[in-house]
This record gives structure tokens, C-alpha cells and sequence, in this order.
């Protein structure tokens, strides 16, 4: 599951990508529109702006905007800068890759090869999954063209 601080940047980007362009959006208001500490949030938007994906002015007409990537912004890279590596174990990260002390012989483990297919269709899916996107399920959400995907439960034995 995503932490809160992810979450909470997700939601705070897709608030930036719904925003009029050229329009300084400050953290104060989004903090209020998505009930969170507003605190919280900056240290957040801080994050995000060290990796470019919000740009920030101060003064009294300054604020948060996205980055130069816009509504390009992928999850994968959202989710990276805030959680950290996607994969669930590290022997089973492209990046930041590290043996188990648990396994005897990674080159034949059976739960790092699970685990590395599991990490390799959550990426190509986060990064498949942009703000655009995200915006566009909205839309057709709300004009009804489209109705929001549920869990399907697992009804295997």
C-alpha cells in the first residue's frame, strides 16, 4: 500500500494538473481543499519540487505549480521520489538491488523471480498512468462514459 505522504502528493499534483496554467496554486489553499496539514504538505511539495515535478514562487501572489513535466508526470516516478523503490523486496529491485540474507543461491530463488515479474508489471502500469490520464478518467467519470474499476476479489482455494 502507498504511505500517506504518497498519497497525499498524488492527490496535491492532480490538484496542481486541474489548476488554470500561469496560476500560482498556494499550499495553504490545497492543503485546505484536501483536508491535510498544511505543514505536512510542504514538506511534500518540497520533495516534489526538488525533483522538479512542482515549481514554487513565493511572495503574495506566489504558490505551487507543476513542473516542466506537466500532466506527463507518471506515478512511477511520483511514487519513487515519495516511497522510495517500487519493488516489495530489495532482491527485487532494478535500482536499488540487494541480495536476501535469507536466500542461499539468489541466481535459482523462486521468490525473487515472483517478485521481480511483480515489480515489473506495477512499473509499467505507474508508468503508464499519468496526471493527463488521470484527469481524463475524471472527466468520463463524471459524464458517465465510464464507471470506476473495483478490487476483483480472489476466489481462488
Amino acid at each position: 500500500m502507498l504511505n500517506r505522504k504518497t498519497t497525499y502528493g498524488i492527490h496535491a499534483l492532480l490538484f496542481l494538473a486541474r489548476q488554470e496554467d500561469d496560476v500560482w496554486t498556494p499550499a495553504g489553499y490545497i492543503a485546505s481543499a484536501l483536508g491535510i496539514s498544511k505543514k505536512f504538505l510542504e514538506r511534500i511539495l518540497s520533495e516534489l519540487r526538488a525533483e522538479s515535478m512542482v515549481q514554487s514562487q513565493s511572495g503574495r501572489d506566489g504558490g505551487y505549480a507543476l513542473g516542466s513535466e506537466g500532466l506527463q508526470i507518471c506515478l512511477a516516478d511520483i511514487v519513487r521520489i515519495l516511497e522510495g523503490p517500487i519493488a516489495l523486496l530489495p532482491c527485487a529491485s532494478h535500482r536499488f538491488y540487494t541480495p536476501c540474507a535469507e536466500c542461499p543461491n539468489p541466481d535459482q530463488c523462486g521468490v525473487q523471480d515472483a517478485l521481480v515479474q511483480v515489480r515489473n508489471d506495477t512499473v509499467h502500469s505507474l508508468k503508464a498512468t499519468t496526471l493527463a490520464s488521470m484527469l481524463q478518467a475524471e472527466q468520463d467519470f463524471q459524464k458517465g462514459k465510464t464507471q470506476m474499476r473495483r478490487p476483483t476479489p480472489y476466489l481462488g482455494i
